[in-house]
Parts: C-alpha cells; sequence; structure tokens
C-alpha cells in the first residue's frame, strides 16, 4: 500500500512537507509510510489522504484506483473543467476579493 501512497504524492507532485503542513501529520511519519517503514492506521490514512486531496482535488481517487489495480484516471486541473463563463465569474470573485483586502489593508494603513 505504501508504493501506491508514494506513487500517488510522486506523480501529482505532492511534497511530503506541503501534506505534513495540511494535515498536521510530522514529516517524519509520512516518509516512514512512503518508504514502508510503518503502517499508519486508517485514520491517519484516511487523514493523509484528504490532505492530499486538498492539495490536488482527485489524489484520493487516484491512490484508491491505483490499491485496487485499476489504471488511475488522470487528475484533471479543476480550472480546465470550468466554461469560460464560470471562469469570468470566479476571475470576478477573486479580484473582488483582492480589492476588499487592498481597502482593509489602506485602512488600517491611514487610522495607524
Amino acid at each position: 500500500m505504501h508504493q501506491y501512497f508514494d506513487q500517488t504524492l510522486k506523480q501529482l507532485g505532492i511534497t511530503g512537507k506541503k501534506l505534513a503542513e495540511v494535515t498536521g501529520v510530522s514529516t517524519t511519519h509520512i516518509s516512514e509510510f512512503r518508504n514502508g517503514k510503518t503502517n499508519p492506521s486508517c485514520e491517519m490514512l484516511e487523514r493523509m489522504l484528504d490532505g492530499a486531496d486538498q492539495i490536488t482535488p482527485g489524489a484520493k481517487r487516484y491512490f484508491c484506483e491505483l490499491l485496487a489495480g485499476k489504471e488511475p484516471r488522470p487528475v484533471e486541473d479543476p480550472i480546465e473543467l470550468l466554461d469560460d463563463t464560470q471562469l469570468a465569474r470566479l476571475l470576478l470573485k477573486v479580484a473582488n476579493r483582492l480589492e476588499k483586502r487592498k481597502l482593509g489593508l489602506s485602512q488600517e494603513l491611514l487610522s495607524a
């Protein structure tokens, strides 16, 4: 099982350090599992897979397909799944959020 976990992280470009940051699991524990030196509890494995899925949506599915002996389907970039209208709406929301943060920061500087 550890080899499929390691393969998933490598294939999707997920570092042990980033996974540790997201999950709170130590880099040592992640490394030991990736190298087959230890086996995590079911809860710990679930936590690491959920974290990998947060970093790269589809990572958990990719791992499960490897584990089941299936050819894993490629993990698609979520942005590529959006049509032009959805992408435009997303960009507007991001721009609005950044503008609000910028205004908030300006207000703080003025009142200091």
